[in-house]
């Protein structure tokens, strides 16, 4: 409780901002329509035209076709605005019904008050063993769940076949010096051999944590030489040429432009961009390699949870929706159509799915073998706050030694 307090506490500077938008601080008492309908409210990050929301879009037409009685309004917020959003919902009672939340923000949430307690609906349902433990333990604690998972990801190495032919690249490399070196050939002027997200927010935490861990190191260890060396990699592709410096301003999707438009030989990404590529890109000749590993093969552990908000006025309802979404047969086609891999492990070795027979898909399900979680418990925000702005230093050309130093200073007295 005293937690929940600080937290609470610390964003009531955020009240006002609340408080000037009506529509975001007044919260209906009805939640029927002039139709009779239940309206379901859903918050989300799922990028407009990307094969994610496509999904998102399909769901709720297919749910709502089949139930009459519900009506979805969803709406759209950044990936770097939902924390902010859902702070603000707190402060002013105006939270939606479902919040798609990224898995590892989850906790702090649940300790915020922000997600109700559905212990009681997930044993009822009894599905809770079928999914990988890492992914529902995203969405518990102390015991007790407050969402389940909805889809799990992994970040490997998209290629482009014909740059690596001109290069004369015969082989995708193997380790960070194959790596480094294969970068380098690549790159051309305007042409650079990679692309990854270094934008100020989780997802250059996502992009960055796979080579902590190749390398040995972990947060714990953020300051060892193991974690500098992962830190100077990224830098000296970057003095080198070989990664743009703007990539301190990327997400996810800016990369995937670069990739798409030829700038970029070689991107770091997730399978959500593989239906993106093969309908906007058609004759782009692409393929996915592991990524490359250091001391170790590791890559990030991603991917999203339904949840339920607390002051919820449709539980029931919403409670309804989420578990017909997790259903085998509307979860795997919905999930191609995504770009996403299961959670489910039955689901995953389903051969009739393209995650078991697309050559490239099948590549993130070899890595999601080496991903690991951000299980870093709910000040885990706070922790990636600073990771992303140990990169944010390192890439404006800082000296890593002392960046790293800094950062550790800040992240241990937050870890578990």
């Amino acid at each position: 409780m005293k937690k929940r307090l600080l937290i609470l506490v610390s964003v009531l500077c955020l009240v006002f901002l609340a408080a000037c938008n009506n529509s975001d601080s007044e919260k209906s008492t009805d939640n029927k329509n002039a139709d009779g309908q239940v309206v379901i409210t859903i918050w989300d990050y799922l990028a407009p035209d990307s094969s994610s929301d496509e999904e998102q879009k399909a769901l709720i037409k297919q749910y709502e076709s089949e139930n009459p009685n519900i009506k979805f309004e969803r709406t759209y917020i950044p990936f770097a605005d939902l924390k902010t959003k859902l702070l603000q919902g707190i402060a002013g009672n105006s939270l939606p019904d479902i919040v798609v939340i990224d898995n590892p923000d989850h906790q702090s949430f649940i300790e915020a008050g922000v997600f109700a307690d559905i212990t009681k609906e997930v044993e009822e349902w009894g599905q809770a063993d079928k999914y990988y433990p890492g992914a529902m333990d995203s969405a518990k604690l102390d015991g007790k769940y407050y969402g389940i998972p909805n889809n799990s990801n992994a970040l490997a190495i998209y290629y482009n076949k014909k740059m690596f032919e001109q290069a004369s690249i015969t082989k995708t490399p193997q380790n960070w010096d194959e790596f480094a070196e294969t970068a380098k050939k690549l790159t051309d002027g305007d042409v650079k051999g990679f692309a990854m997200a270094g934008k100020k927010s989780e997802e250059s935490t996502f992009q960055f944590l796979p080579y902590i861990w190749q390398s040995g190191a972990d947060l714990d260890s953020f300051d060892s030489s193991e974690a500098k060396k992962a830190l100077k990699l990224i830098q000296n592709l970057v003095n080198e040429g070989s990664l743009s410096k703007n990539m301190i301003n990327w997400d996810q999707s800016d990369v995937l432009v670069q990739f798409q438009t030829q700038k970029a030989a070689m991107m770091e990404n997730g399978p959500w961009q593989i239906p993106i590529l093969e309908k906007d890109s058609p004759d782009l000749d692409w393929g996915v390699f592991l990524m490359p590993q250091d001391k170790n093969a590791a890559s990030v552990l991603g991917g999203e949870n339904w949840a339920i908000t607390a002051d919820s006025e449709n539980k029931k309802e919403a409670w309804d929706f989420l578990k017909w979404t997790q259903k085998p047969d509307i979860l795997g086609p919905m999930h191609e159509l995504g770009g996403r891999l299961p959670s489910r492990e039955d689901l995953g070795s389903d051969s009739q799915y393209i995650w078991q027979k697309d050559e490239n898909v099948s590549v993130f399900m070899e890595q999601l073998k080496s991903a690991k979680p951000r299980a870093y418990g709910t000040k885990y925000p706070e922790i990636s706050s600073n990771v992303q702005e140990a990169i944010q230093r390192a890439i404006t050309g800082e000296e890593v030694d002392k960046v790293m130093d800094d950062a550790a200073k800040k992240i241990e007295p937050l870890l578990p």
